[in-house]
């Protein structure tokens, strides 16, 4: 009698595989690998969305740099409502100390879920901002330094290191500015145009700015979306 080694199982074409699957039951699939943790930090804004490939990347260093009255405040405290929404914990390390708890509220963001930090001076907020990415934990911890003018550059040297402390957590580390200055260092820029006012007739609608992606580590080519509010926002899932 010839010695006959079992034939392995298939691929999914295999009628054994299928019918192993279907008597295993639903629960059970074919490669199924565990769920991945969402790569980005979406704002809610469908435009902005877009854009960005779904949000702001986690374990990435991103910029959003514009004039005051650009949005650019309202395009982050959107970012903070969606991330508290879900019910994670976000992070302000605000220097100039412009943050408003209130505006923050009426936006929808989650206050109990919300970190503010005050540092006294750019060294201090980016050695603050290092100890939020090695305690980990944050969806998004937003680095404010808008206003600041020239002092924003201070403390450049640490920029290094704090992209490879993002790079080693899910946050996704946001800096705010009137210009950028993390540059090479950043894996995502946004410049915001000055917003505009939109009359419908003789009313008021909205203000109107742009968001123009001029940085992204993915290499696209410099895209451009508009911006509004009230903020026109994707569906609720």
């Amino acid at each position: 009698m010839t010695d006959m080694a079992p034939t392995p199982l298939g691929g999914a074409r295999d009628p054994r595989l299928a019918a192993l699957l279907r008597d295993l039951g639903a629960r059970v699939r074919q490669g199924a690998a565990p769920e991945a943790p969402a790569s980005r930090c979406p704002t809610g804004l469908t435009a902005v969305d877009r854009l960005l490939g779904g949000g702001f990347p986690r374990g990435g260093v991103s910029e959003i740099a514009g004039p005051p009255s650009s949005g650019r405040t309202s395009l982050v405290l959107e970012l903070l409502a969606r991330a508290t929404e879900r019910g994670e914990v976000a992070a302000v390390v605000d220097v100039a100390d412009a943050f408003d708890p209130p505006s923050a509220a009426a936006a929808g963001v989650d206050l109990a879920r919300l970190l503010w930090v005050r540092p006294p001076d750019v060294p201090a907020a980016l050695r603050g901002t290092s100890h939020l990415l090695t305690a980990g934990g944050f969806a998004a911890v937003v680095l404010d330094l808008a206003g600041l003018g020239r002092r924003a550059e201070l403390g450049a040297r640490l920029w290094p290191r704090l992209r490879r402390e993002t790079a080693a957590t899910a946050t996704a580390l946001v800096i705010l500015g009137d210009q950028r200055v993390a540059r090479g260092f950043a894996d995502l820029a946004l410049d915001l145009a000055p917003a505009v006012p939109h009359f419908e007739g003789a009313f008021f609608a909205a203000l109107e700015s742009e968001v123009l992606l001029v940085r992204d580590r993915r290499g696209s080519e410099p895209r451009r979306a508009p911006l509004r509010w009230p903020a026109e926002k994707a569906d609720a899932a």
